[in-house]
Order: structure tokens, then C-alpha cells, then sequence
């Protein structure tokens, strides 16, 4: 039973990490740091698909996790004081609300701005967006770190392994503001000197 679950997790993982990637590359490729290229209509499908995958792989490693869980617990009692999976649980809690976020709110507006439309009309709007991708980049990777570093299963502090979370989110959330055409592109900006 637990090789079945491992299987089906790490399959999810997978899927949902490489769309996601997929999806958010697309995204910020040609809406935050390059003003030249069109989000088009098939990037939004490939955006829509890989949403819809990443959703999948999401409900999948819910239930897989929640039968890691239980699994576990049935073998030991003390599993669950392990504060590594607690952190973890938080962590996919934020991607999943993150993710309705991104279905309710960000999805439409994709729609718009492939038909020629503005994603972001305002300081409101640049923030919510680059927030909901650090919260998204962060989660995936710090999650899926955390699913293989046995090494952290005694010893450390739900606060610091939360905290570590935190800690990226804020320095990808700082570092979408710094990213200029330029660094992202390797070209100079219209205006710099040659």
C-alpha cells in the first residue's frame, strides 16, 4: 500500500512541479519582465492546461498525503509529532489556496490579455501577482524539498521550518521587483548607453 502511495505522490510531484514551472515561466516571460512579446492565445492554453494538470496532481497528493499520514500513524503513534510533516501540510495548504486564487482570479484576466487586454493595471495588481508566484514557486519547491529530506524529520521547529518558507517567498517576492528587462533579457534597456 505505501509503494502504490509513494508512487502516485511522487507521479503527481512531478506533473505538478513541471506545470507549474511551465506555466509561470510563460507568464512572466512575457508579462513582468519583457514588454515586446504578446501573451498570445496559445499561451493561454498551454497556461489553462497546465493549470488544470497542476489542479489534478494537487487533489492526488492531498489524498496520497493524507494516507502517508495514516499509514504512519496506524505504525506509530508518535509520527504525527513529527513537525516536519506539519510544516509540509501548511505549505500544500497555501498552494491550494493560492491555486484558487490563481483559478478565480488570475485565470479570466489571462483570457482578457490574450485578446489584448492588460494583466496588470495597477501597484495593487503587480503586487498580487508577484506574490501569489513566490507563494507558488516557493511552495512547490520548499514542499517538495521537504518530502525528500529525511534529515529533517527530528529535530527541528515547525516555526523554523515554516519560517524557511517564509523566508523564500519574501526573497523571490523582492527579487520579481529588482528583475529589470535588462538582467532577465541580457540586453540593455531602451535608453542605456552602449
Amino acid at each position: 500500500m505505501k509503494m502504490a502511495l509513494l508512487y502516485i505522490h511522487l507521479l503527481s510531484l512531478a506533473v505538478a512541479v513541471g506545470s507549474m514551472l511551465i506555466a509561470e515561466h510563460l507568464i512572466s516571460q512575457r508579462l513582468m519582465f519583457s514588454r515586446q512579446r504578446k501573451f498570445t492565445s496559445d499561451s493561454y492554453d498551454i497556461v489553462l492546461f497546465a493549470s488544470r494538470a497542476v489542479t489534478v496532481s494537487l487533489l492526488l497528493l492531498w489524498l496520497t498525503g493524507i494516507g502517508f499520514i495514516v499509514l504512519g500513524y496506524l505504525n506509530d503513534p508518535t509520527y504525527i509529532e513529527n513537525q516536519k510533516i506539519w510544516a509540509k501540510v501548511s505549505i500544500v495548504l497555501l498552494i491550494s489556496v493560492n491555486g484558487i486564487y490563481i483559478h478565480r482570479g488570475l485565470l479570466p484576466r489571462l483570457a482578457d490579455v490574450s485578446a489584448g487586454g492588460l494583466l496588470i493595471r495597477n501597484a495593487w495588481e503587480s503586487v498580487k501577482l508577484r506574490l501569489s508566484f513566490s507563494a507558488s514557486i516557493a511552495g512547490w519547491l520548499i514542499a517538495t524539498f521537504y518530502g525528500a529530506a529525511k534529515f529533517l524529520n527530528q529535530g527541528y521547529h515547525y516555526s523554523e521550518l515554516f519560517g524557511l518558507y517564509l523566508v523564500v517567498v519574501a526573497m523571490l517576492f523582492v527579487f520579481s521587483y529588482l528583475a529589470s528587462d535588462q538582467f532577465i533579457n541580457g540586453r540593455q534597456t531602451d535608453g542605456a548607453l552602449a
